[in-house]
C-alpha cells in the first residue's frame, strides 16, 4: 500500500516536510499525485513532477491521502474529478489527512457532513467560503474523527507525527522536537 501525497500548485512544502520524513522513517511508500501530468510549483517555488494523475492512480492501492494546504486554494474550488477522486479514497476507508486550507477539499467533495473537522480558516472565512460544515468544526490544532486527519498549517509537525502513528508506521517521533 502506498501514501499518495497530492500536488497542486502552490501546495505548502513546509506543511509536507515533517510528513515526508515520517513516511520515509516508516518505510511507507509514496506516490505523488497532480491533477494532471504537468510539472507542478509549490508556494515557495520548489518545482515537482508528480508521478501519477489523479485520473492514473488506482485508489485501491493507496491507504492514505495527504491534502497540504495553499496560499490561494481558492483555484481548485472547480475542479470536479478532484473532489470526485477524494470521495473514491475516502469509500476505500484509506485515512485521509488534510492540513492549513486544504479541508477546504474535503468539504467540497462533501466529507465534512460526516466528519468533525478543523481547518486554517477564521469563522468570517469559513461563513464567506460557504462549503463548511459548522456543526462538525472544532477549534482544535488538530482533529482526528475516524480515518481522517486535519489540522491547522501551524501544527504541520504534529500533523506528520499523528499521520505516521495512524499508519502505525515506526518511526522516531522525538526526531521532531
Amino acid at each position: 500500500m502506498k501514501t499518495g501525497i497530492l500536488l497542486y500548485h502552490h501546495f505548502s512544502e513546509y506543511e509536507l516536510s515533517v510528513t515526508l520524513s515520517v513516511l520515509k522513517q516508516g518505510n511507507q511508500e509514496i506516490e505523488t499525485i497532480g491533477l494532471n501530468e504537468d510539472q507542478v510549483v509549490g508556494e515557495a517555488g520548489l518545482i515537482c513532477v508528480p508521478t501519477s494523475t489523479i485520473k492514473q492512480v488506482d485508489v485501491n492501492e493507496l491507504n492514505c491521502l495527504v491534502l497540504p494546504g495553499c496560499d490561494d486554494i481558492g483555484h481548485l474550488k472547480d475542479e470536479i474529478q478532484l473532489f470526485s477522486f477524494i470521495r473514491q479514497v475516502i469509500e476505500c476507508n484509506s485515512v485521509v489527512a488534510a492540513i492549513s486550507s486544504a479541508p477546504f477539499l474535503l468539504a467540497k467533495a462533501g466529507a465534512l457532513h460526516t466528519h468533525r473537522y478543523t481547518v486554517g480558516f477564521t469563522r468570517e472565512q469559513r461563513d464567506l467560503i460557504g462549503v463548511f460544515d459548522e456543526a462538525n468544526y472544532i477549534d482544535a490544532p488538530l482533529v482526528t474523527d475516524g480515518k481522517m486527519l486535519t489540522a491547522k498549517g501551524a501544527y504541520f509537525i504534529d500533523f506528520g507525527i499523528r499521520l505516521g502513528k495512524m499508519l502505525e508506521l515506526d518511526f522516531d517521533s522525538n526526531w521532531y522536537r
